[in-house]
């Protein structure tokens, strides 16, 4: 493994952009760095980065990779799955994984679906919280989802967040 430079508090500014083939190896490193298990490999993040189904943002501060989210959507539906957020552990609490959802977000927006829509394990108090604050509800729970048998707890956002009071309204106006 790769070893790691702490992030300093003078690299405060943070930037996302859709990831690309050439951030094949920081996509690896952070998987690495957040997931124990049920993380991508090496070959399958390659495949994501070039497949129309799926979008990689990553955050970077002072130039480095400190944070993904995967996002993967089924042809033909009006849902996008959140399907990970991950920050780079030396990174975290400076808001790397809020700045990826606000893009995460925005790129179903731009996807026109009607939900964002991801699991999370119950244990994940402070990952329930940021979705909270964005606006997720809880809508379910899948038993025994993840690879050591804990549940996931199932949660959406409209998209965008008035979109029902907004349609609705313009249906009253014809």
């Amino acid at each position: 493994m790769q070893r790691r430079t702490p992030i300093t508090k003078a690299e405060t500014g943070i930037t996302t952009r859709k990831a690309t083939p050439a951030d094949l190896d920081a996509l690896e490193r952070i998987e690495a760095l957040s997931f124990t298990a049920d993380r991508f490999s090496r070959r399958t993040l390659r495949r994501l980065l070039s497949s129309a189904s799926a979008e990689i943002i990553i955050a970077k501060i002072g130039g480095r990779v400190v944070g993904q989210a995967i996002l993967l959507r089924r042809r033909g539906t009006k849902v996008m799955r959140l399907y990970s957020i991950a920050v780079d552990p030396a990174a975290r609490g400076r808001g790397a994984a809020e700045r990826l959802l606000e893009e995460a977000t925005r790129a179903a927006e731009a996807a026109g679906v009607d939900f964002l829509r991801l699991e999370l394990r119950p244990s994940n108090a402070a990952a329930m919280r940021l979705y909270e604050r964005a606006g997720f509800a809880v809508f379910g729970r899948k038993p025994a989802y993840y690879a050591d048998g804990e549940d996931a707890i199932r949660m959406e956002r409209r998209i965008p967040a008035d979109c029902g009071t907004t349609r609705a309204r313009r249906l009253e106006r014809r």
